[in-house]
């Protein structure tokens, strides 16, 4: 498992690195890295021929988004795509296994016991949304003009959410770094913050924005924030409609990082950050009521 996580990981990591130059184009590093990983998997039966299958054609379905020559194609096929990461994003198709790293513990006093897991359809999911939607980072003069806003939208939202948190009893101040925590952030940032900045992001949020009806209406450039925000509160009803509320105004500070630069790596840093924060210094995940 942990081969095939790290190759899994340095796919993701791999997308930002400029593929190198040969007779037949650019070859880009993050689809080797990505079968590697597959094979990794396959070999320890965390995948079987089914997830295989399913790989090949989000893949193939990304592939004609970018490179039919008929735009309806494009739209079909990218559709296609996005549903399909969708589907696996929440683990809704057959042949993966997922990696249990850390089983039933309780990290805060006064918390429900929890279980960590990798899971490598999540992971794919990411990847391909980021890989071939992701509108991103070229050079490090973008990434320097991103610090300013980022940090003061990571600032805000980190503030808004917690503080809320805190008013509502939802979370109390609680230091910590577990033997676990490394592994845990860097699953925050590559498998979760990836893959849902770019579904609610760069997908969604991106896709509203360019909608003739709204991007021709300066009067609505807030709905596909707003839009976005809504859904990815929506996404965590799981939880309870505390989460609900925290993950809407979470949304609100994402998506306001992605308005303010285009960039998705200002929407995943100011998420990881939130959740960063949120992990090694208060209850996690939430307090149990009393």
């Amino acid at each position: 498992m942990m081969l095939s996580t790290l190759l899994l990981g340095l796919a993701v990591l791999a997308v930002w690195v400029p593929g190198l130059r040969t007779r037949w184009g650019r070859l880009a590093a993050w689809p080797l890295l990505l079968a590697g990983a597959l094979l990794s998997a396959a070999v320890q039966h965390l995948v079987d021929a089914r997830a295989l299958a399913a790989v090949a054609v989000v893949l193939a379905l990304a592939i004609v988004s970018v490179r039919a020559a008929h735009a309806g194609l494009r739209a079909a096929a990218k559709l296609g795509a996005v549903l399909l990461c969708f589907a696996l994003g929440l683990s809704k198709l057959p042949g993966f296994v997922p990696f249990v790293f850390v089983g039933d513990t309780v990290v805060s006093a006064d918390a429900p016991p929890m279980r960590l897991a990798l899971r490598f359809d999540a992971g794919i999911a990411g990847l391909v949304l980021l890989a071939f939607y992701g509108r991103r980072i070229g050079r490090w003069a973008d990434c320097r003009a991103l610090a300013r806003p980022v940090f003061v939208i990571a600032s805000a939202t980190t503030v808004a959410v917690i503080g809320l948190g805190l008013a509502i009893g939802h979370v109390a101040f609680d230091p910590k770094w577990p033997w676990f925590a490394a592994g845990h952030l860097l699953r925050i940032l590559l498998w979760t913050c990836v893959l849902e900045e770019m579904f609610f992001r760069g997908v969604i949020q991106h896709s509203l924005a360019n909608w003739p009806p709204v991007r021709e209406r300066p009067a609505l450039k807030w709905l596909p924030l707003i839009v976005a925000s809504l859904l990815f509160g929506a996404a965590h009803a799981g939880g309870g409609a505390a989460l609900v509320g925290l993950a809407t105004v979470a949304g609100l500070g994402y998506g306001a990082a992605w308005q303010a630069t285009q960039r998705i790596e200002a929407a995943i840093a100011v998420h990881f950050a939130v959740n960063a924060v949120h992990f090694v210094g208060f209850s996690y995940p939430y307090l149990l009521p009393r």
